[in-house]
This record gives structure tokens, sequence and C-alpha cells, in this order.
């Protein structure tokens, strides 16, 4: 099974606000509040990294089982590509 391996747009500036992290494009305007679990993903990507490399550290950080973890970061890392946060690799 082959991953992706994933990095920030880097068009995307940010400021913690209270309990999210609140982003604006440079570029489009566009801006996205993230939650405390979406901002601890950013963090981890600021260099690039696979599905697999993030929900291992979020496992240690979070109280997640693996396979949990697992599926709710893939569907993040497909959501924050949607929104054009992160820019995707197949391995």
């Amino acid at each position: 099974m082959s991953e992706t391996i994933w990095r920030r747009d880097d068009n995307w500036v940010g400021s913690e606000n209270e309990d999210s992290f609140v982003m604006v494009n440079i570029d489009t305007g566009a801006y996205v509040a993230l939650n405390r679990t979406a901002f601890a993903v950013w963090q981890m990507l600021e260099a690039p990294a696979t599905e697999s490399e993030i929900a291992s550290k979020l496992v240690e950080r979070f109280d997640v089982s693996p396979a949990e973890c697992k599926a709710a970061v893939l569907r993040l890392s497909q959501k924050m590509q949607d929104l054009k946060l992160v820019v995707a690799r197949p391995v």
C-alpha cells in the first residue's frame, strides 16, 4: 500500500485565537480556523510527512487508538487538501 507525503502550502499564515488557529491565504484571501487536532497536524507538517508519521505522533499526544488515529488523519489530510492547505505527493 502506497502512502502520500503531505506538505504545507506556503501561501497560508495564521495565528492562535482562543481555542483555534485562524489562517488566511495571502494570495486568495481565503481563511480557515483549525481546531486543536488540525492545528497539531499543521505544526507537524512544518516538514513534509506521511499519514503514518503524522498518526504515530498524534497517538503519542492524544488519547486515541492507532487505527482510529490513522483513519482520522486520512480524513483530515483529504479535507486539508480540498481546502488547499496542503499539497500531496504519492510515495
